[in-house]
């Protein structure tokens, strides 16, 4: 959880790039932190026969096809739903429902504020910020696998500012209604600082119980370290629809080459059909049926998309071949929106991935290096992922769009799959979803290499969740620390973890040193 309202400041608290996406717009800073400290009068707790007034704003805001939990989510609903469990469990409170415009204005008329991210619209964290810097007790919560990006950032932005605010992330809806009781106690002595840790206190009496951590035997063959580095440095990337095309980066001593759609798309108008519609009827006839009538539509692409991103994977074996190297990252979403990309690329990256190679959603450098730390490490792939957090069960969901089916290696046995649209449910795209296996310890770490620094953490792999939520590929764990320290570092290094498979959190620990890197253990 946060540490800021705590007697020592949040650890490792440093500002990044990442967290402007969320926080530009609301820098009075200094003037929200001696609000947090100001004493509060007029409380429902002076008055035994009076209830607490909190404004309660959902951020639910569904104007884009690239939403989570999915597209057309019920999110009236869902308010409804959320509203009605707070009614039940929290008898001495009155949650008004308003937008963050009119819950702005009524600082002076209520008594707290709680802020519930339902939907992943990114410039909602703004509004988070905003209602927090106001200085009366606040609480924040996430609908699982829907705002669960804007609830992670834009919180722990709050702590990397020192701006207290009490924070749920559960599926089960009682874990809210038991924390936001505390609105009831509040009285002219609570600060904002002091409600946000008796609601710490009170939130993890709900967190789950750790179940059994022992783990598969995995025994995974290193590389020296020595020799890591070496191979680290000697590496090149691709960076495909972002940055200006025909620059290249230095990226911790690795070199990052940025190139723009129209390379990769001549490939493509070249590309040999037959081929293509080869690879096609390779992953579709590898790929597991999905039940009938249990999803939401749509749930599978067209052939077309398939056959497409076929001709996507020639061009981009052609493209690496290019120029010398067998890892990319490509601006997948942005270039498919915008008609420069034919096809999704995710299908052509888990091939990629499972033949030794990398391919990376969102034209991330930091991803591409960290997976790169992970396959010249260990030889494995790793799997870049939005991370979720479910308290009730001690979980972490780790959920992406693109996941190899061979977490092992690429001489080990691959495990089932789906192809599926993405998470926007387009039927123009395909993507697989990956049944990652259970029962293995996994280390999840990410880089951030303009500050020199790496986190990690390690969760034992519990397999698959299968829900319509989120991303396509969804991998639960169970966090060997303290699931409560999982809130406050987002902010900095950005949503995304890779997760590799294999207990190898000291020796990435010992390569991230190697290049440089300060290391920062979150949980």
């Amino acid at each position: 959880m946060c540490r800021c309202h705590q007697h020592h400041s949040c650890h490792g608290c440093h500002h990044a790039v990442d967290r402007r996406r969320f926080l530009q717009g609301f820098g009075a800073a200094a003037a929200a932190t001696a609000g947090g400290l100001r004493s509060l009068s007029g409380m429902a707790a002076d008055d035994p026969g009076k209830k607490a007034r909190v404004a309660a704003v959902f951020l639910d805001s569904m104007n884009t096809r690239e939403i989570w939990p999915y597209p057309n989510f019920d999110t009236k609903k869902r308010r409804q739903e959320v509203l009605a469990a707070l009614a039940k469990g929290c008898p001495q409170v009155e949650f008004i429902p308003v937008d963050a415009k009119q819950a702005v204005a009524m600082k002076d008329k209520v008594d707290g504020y709680l802020v519930y991210t339902m939907t992943l619209v990114w410039g909602q964290g703004r509004q988070m910020t905003q209602i927090a810097q106001l200085g009366k007790p606040t609480l924040v919560a996430d609908e699982f696998l829907g705002g669960s990006g804007v609830f992670l950032t834009a919180y722990s932005g709050l702590c990397s500012r020192k701006i207290p605010a009490a924070a749920v992330s559960s599926t089960r809806l009682e874990d809210l209604a038991t924390v936001a009781r505390q609105f009831a106690k509040v009285d002219k002595d609570t600060t904002p600082a002091s409600f946000a840790k008796q609601c710490e206190g009170v939130y993890r009496k709900t967190f789950g119980a750790r179940g059994d951590m022992k783990c598969t035997e995995d025994k995974v063959t290193l590389t020296d370290i020595g020799e890591c580095v070496k191979r680290f440095r000697d590496s090149r990337f691709l960076i495909i629809g972002r940055g200006r095309a025909g620059q290249e980066h230095d990226f911790l001593g690795a070199k990052g080459r940025y190139l723009d759609f129209s390379e990769l798309t001549a490939f493509y108008e070249k590309a040999d059909q037959d081929k293509a519609a080869e690879w096609a009827k390779r992953w579709s006839d590898q790929g597991k049926k999905l039940p009938a009538g249990e999803y939401v539509d749509p749930r599978v692409p067209t052939a077309d998309a398939v056959q497409k991103a076929g001709g996507v994977y020639l061009a981009l074996l052609e493209l690496l071949k290019k120029y010398d190297t067998d890892n990319v990252t490509m601006n997948c979403l942005g270039g498919f929106s915008s008609g420069k990309l034919p096809s999704y690329p995710c299908l052509g990256f888990m091939q990629l991935l499972n033949d030794g190679g990398q391919g990376v959603c969102e034209a991330m450098p930091d991803d591409t290096l960290s997976m790169m730390m992970a396959r010249i490490l260990t030889g494995r792939p790793g799997f870049v992922s939005d991370p979720a957090l479910d308290t009730s069960k001690n979980q972490i969901v780790y959920a992406h769009c693109v996941g190899t089916t061979k977490p092992f290696g690429p001489k080990s046995e691959a495990n089932d799959y789906r192809i599926r649209t993405l998470h926007n449910r387009d039927p123009r795209g395909a993507c697989t979803e990956s049944m990652f296996p259970a029962g293995y310890m996994t280390t999840s770490f990410r880089t951030n290499a303009g500050r020199k620094q790496m986190i990690i953490h390690q969760a034992k792999a519990l397999g698959p969740l299968d829900t319509e939520r989120g991303c396509r590929t969804k991998l639960i764990g169970e966090p060997t620390g303290d699931i409560g320290k999982l809130f406050d570092q987002w902010d900095q290094f950005g949503w995304h973890r890779v997760t590799v498979y294999g207990d190898v959190k000291e020796p990435l620990t010992e390569f991230g040193k190697a290049l440089g890197l300060k290391i920062v253990e979150e949980a």
